[in-house]
């Protein structure tokens, strides 16, 4: 059984994700440990939820079904270069603020690191907000009928966005 099968979904690209988050709540309701059901079916219920959340992962869910070949090898696309070296630069430089900041001692010289800290919020702030706007660009194109041909670079790309996304998040929640 397929991601799409066990929410009772056709394949579909696009899916709204209120629909899927209540027919998420009502399936896992039905067929939690607590309420008669067995665990392995509620833990593939919970991961079929997380693969139909992901643009990237239902997508690769929606070519697997549709028998188109995914190669998940490769790099992402031209146009997402500039925001690939933007993402390397600025996890560079969170990573070395946190080590800076998790080496000061005293609360003087963290409150001092403060004003850096939320320059660097920001900085992670916009580009969370860019990577978003990007995932946002890519899944409003399921509407229209993507060539099969360009299905294995946008689940690439979308993959990446989801990854770089992560890693930032991390970066900004280790601030506090």
């Amino acid at each position: 059984m397929n991601a799409f099968e066990t929410f009772s979904i056709d394949p579909s690209l696009t899916i709204d994700p209120d629909q899927l988050k209540l027919l998420y709540q009502n399936l896992a309701a039905e067929k939690h440990p607590d309420s008669g059901g067995d665990k392995a079916t509620f833990e593939k219920i919970n991961q079929d939820y997380a693969t139909l959340q992901s643009p990237a992962k239902r997508l690769k869910a929606f070519m697997e079904i549709k028998g188109i070949k995914f190669d998940s090898r490769g790099a992402v696309s031209n146009d997402l270069m500039d925001l690939f070296m933007q993402v390397g630069s600025l996890v560079q430089e969170a990573d070395l603020f946190i080590r800076k900041k998790s080496a000061a001692a005293s609360a003087l010289a963290k409150a001092l690191l403060e004003s850096e800290s939320m320059e660097l919020q920001d900085k992670l702030s916009d580009l969370i907000a860019q990577i978003e706007q990007k995932q946002a660009t890519i899944t409003t194109s399921f509407a229209t009928q993507i060539p099969s041909e360009q299905l294995s670079q946008t689940a690439r790309n979308l993959a990446f966005l989801e990854k770089w996304q992560a890693q930032l998040q991390q970066r900004y929640g280790a601030l506090f």
